[in-house]
């Protein structure tokens, strides 16, 4: 079956089981007493859980005007955020100082539905939700992580999507900026007490962060909400998501970085990629005790990135035929139509059910709550490499040739189970997972020759997980917890079907975490929590340790440790007249990073050594102010201190840009705007990047600028 029967036939599926579900849950309608809210929230009691949450609402939204969804991360403590893009398309999160590339090790869900391409095979994100249809994100840290997976190493991230409306109406959203940026963005909804739909069209572009690096994407989005009974809602969600870019996933060497850090000499690079998914949640409750959460979904995508050769050493690329030799694969701006491109078409389809049963009860008259849950998940991916004899060629271009094939088939099934007690002022919850992980890779075709070779393997891993919650006084709590963190490994194209099976093991952690909450009146939050992640198997990338690109390398042991520090103050309506100023503060200090172990033959000893992109200190600083006239402002100051880009901890920079610090750096972004009261319009303007710093923001592949200034204003309108 192809994709799109594979797409169609998830879709029938999704629609019978949720039937079957209403259709259960009715029988038992006459027990119900209580309206199920369904708000795209995973974290259901946030008073017991037992770890650090942070939440973004949309109150924050609205005073950060940002420009992308990085703009927002930013502020949460824990988190970095590496940009290559100005829309954030290229994601890089790293929380607590795992690796940011392509958020590879964070858990990232939209309404509790995963993101990646495929979670267990192939967790490099290249999406999330644009930030015009978040209403809030949920961040999430610590023990609790064990409901969540397939990724519980540092943290789970969940945009909620804007809920479909209760009236008839709608919104119109335009922006113009500098860099030839343009953003439009239609709302479309009716509903009323039953229910509501929703219709979400966007479309962005700009000049992009480099020269010649033009971005485009379209965002279409369905949400619907229907109130089947009393005790019953069920909420549908459809998204198609095309981004077709200019955009090179190849950064500069020395020199020409310092001739312009923002010039793009592979004028001929492109990326293209379209998601589909589908997603239906059924929530049904049976008084106040019982409430069972089901969860249909399917997602299918496509991705294709097509490379100019940049100092390839390919026996094809690197063509005596065409004259691709000697200085000619490094001068890409005079030599690029001689020496080729390389390409990498893929295709990725998952789908899953996933239904989640809480239970409020009574344990020797204290309250237990227990959550249980089970999910079965399958992932198909298709990974292609092809090589070109130009540098514009395409698969079916004259010529091309296949390198490389992979199909990779990923089935998994996750259970798990989480109690809390309640003993007085005192939350303990504890809990398991459990992840059966199914993996088979046939290698079709390998270094431009058929082999047809297939490797399997087989995992299965119990992840235990405690914590506690403890409320001293009204507005005083201190939590912590341990709990077994895991990612599986990639299957990707290097691995070779002829070497022994699991060759890169599944990455292991036992995470610490003990934290303070405080609320001082209504107007001051402050949270502080010291962490400590203890890996028994670390992965990196292969060319941080001087080993080919493409390659994942178990690392051994290493530690993960630091402390995190929020606070926010917002000054009550009337203390100082029209004015109602607020601040925040978020910081991170990651005293520790470092290789426990050496790594395996052909790698640097590295034990000791900083791990790479994991800077000692994150900070943020928010200070902003609103006028009951309708005037608000916002000034924030991001920090991102010094990093290493390999593992060998080098700090003279390489001539190909790829070694070397990566200096500390400051960034200033401002938000203004104005929304008459009782109006159902705003303007609003936002700069990113006031003072146009020019700064290093990753060494992959070369050096990376951040994005430069950018600056745009746009009118919101009701109606």
């Amino acid at each position: 079956m192809n994709r799109k029967g594979q797409f169609a036939a998830s879709v029938s599926v999704i629609l019978s089981v949720v039937a079957g579900q209403s259709a259960a849950a009715s029988e038992a309608e006459g027990a119900a007493v209580e309206t199920v809210v369904v708000s795209g929230s995973i974290l259901r009691n946030k008073s017991s859980v037992a770890g650090s949450i942070f939440e973004i609402s949309s109150q924050d939204l609205a005073r950060l005007r940002p420009i992308s969804v990085a703009d927002v991360l930013q502020q949460v403590p824990g988190v970095q955020v590496v940009s290559e893009d100005l829309f954030g398309l290229k994601v890089n999160i790293s929380v607590r100082g795992l690796t940011p590339r392509r958020s590879a090790r964070t858990l990232l869900l939209e309404d509790g539905m995963p993101i990646q391409p495929a979670p267990y095979s192939e967790p490099s994100a290249h999406y999330v939700p644009p930030f015009e249809r978040i209403e809030r994100i949920e961040v999430l840290k610590g023990s609790g992580e064990i409901l969540y997976g397939p990724q519980s190493l540092g943290g789970m991230i969940n945009f909620i999507t804007k809920a479909a409306p209760d009236r008839t109406g709608g919104q119109l959203d335009v922006a113009l900026g500098t860099r030839n940026f343009s953003s439009a963005h239609l709302m479309l909804g009716t509903g009323n007490d039953q229910g509501g739909v929703r219709l979400d069209l966007l479309h962005k572009q700009s000049d992009g962060t480099r020269d010649g690096h033009s971005t485009r994407f379209s965002d279409f989005a369905l949400k619907s909400v229907v109130k089947l009974s009393e005790s019953q809602t069920l909420t549908a969600r459809f998204t198609h998501f095309v981004e077709d870019t200019d955009l090179t996933e190849a950064g500069l060497d020395a020199v020409r970085f310092a001739r312009n850090p923002y010039t793009n000499p592979f004028a001929n690079d492109h990326f293209d990629l379209t998601r589909s998914a589908i997603h239906l949640v059924h929530d049904a409750a049976w008084g106040q005790k019982f409430s069972l959460r089901t969860q249909v979904y399917a997602a299918d995508t496509f991705r294709a990135s097509y490379r100019q050769t940049d100092t390839s050493t390919d026996t094809m690329t690197a063509n005596p035929d065409t004259g691709c030799i000697g200085s000619a694969r490094t001068d890409y701006e005079r030599f690029a139509a001689r020496c080729g491109n390389k390409m990498r078409p893929r295709s990725f389809f998952f789908s899953g059910i996933e239904s989640t049963l809480t239970a409020s009860t009574k344990l020797f008259d204290h309250n237990l709550t227990t959550v249980i849950g089970a999910r079965i998940h399958r992932e198909d991916a298709d990974r292609r490499r092809y090589n070109g004899l130009t540098a514009d060629a395409r698969e079916t271009s004259a010529g091309t040739l296949l390198r490389d094939q992979n199909l990779i088939k990923t089935d998994a099934i996750a259970t798990y189970l989480m109690a809390t007690l309640s003993v007085g002022s005192v939350n303990i919850s504890a809990g398991l997972r459990n992840e059966q992980i199914d993996t088979t890779n046939r290698s079709v075709t390998a270094n431009f020759l058929p082999r047809d070779l297939t490797a399997s393997s087989s995992q299965n891993l119990t992840l235990p997980g405690i914590g506690a919650n403890w409320t001293v006084r009204e507005g005083l709590e201190i939590f912590g917890g341990v709990h077994r963190g895991f990612a599986p490994p990639r299957p990707d194209r290097d691995v070779d079907p002829l070497l022994p099976a699991n060759q890169v093991r599944a990455e292991e952690s036992t995470n610490y975490e003990l934290g303070v909450r405080a609320s001082i009146q209504p107007a001051t939050r402050i949270e502080a929590t010291a962490f400590w992640l203890d890996f028994d198997e670390l992965i990196v990338a292969g060319p941080l340790l001087g080993l080919a690109s493409g390659t994942l390398v178990n690392a051994g042991k290493a530690t993960h440790a630091g402390s995190e520090l929020f606070v926010r103050h917002e000054w009550a309506d009337g203390k100082l007249g029209a004015f109602r100023p607020w601040t925040s503060l978020s910081l991170t200090h990651l005293s520790k990073a470092e290789f426990g172990s050496d790594v395996g033959e052909g790698a640097a000893r590295v034990r000791g050594n900083r791990i790479p992109y994991a800077p000692n200190w994150l900070g943020d600083l928010a200070l902003g102010v609103e006028t009951q006239s309708g005037f608000g402002a916002t000034i924030s100051v991001h920090y991102v201190g010094e990093q290493f880009a390999d593992a060998k901890n080098t700090i003279a920079p390489s001539l190909d840009g790829t070694l070397g610090i990566l200096p500390s750096y400051s960034l200033v972004n401002v938000g203004l705007s104005y929304q008459p009261p009782s109006k159902d319009f705003e303007l609003y303007l936002s700069v990113h990047n006031l003072a146009d710093k020019r700064y290093i923001s990753t060494r992959t592949d070369g050096l990376f600028a951040g994005p430069p200034r950018q600056a745009l204003m746009g009118i919101r309108r009701a109606f």
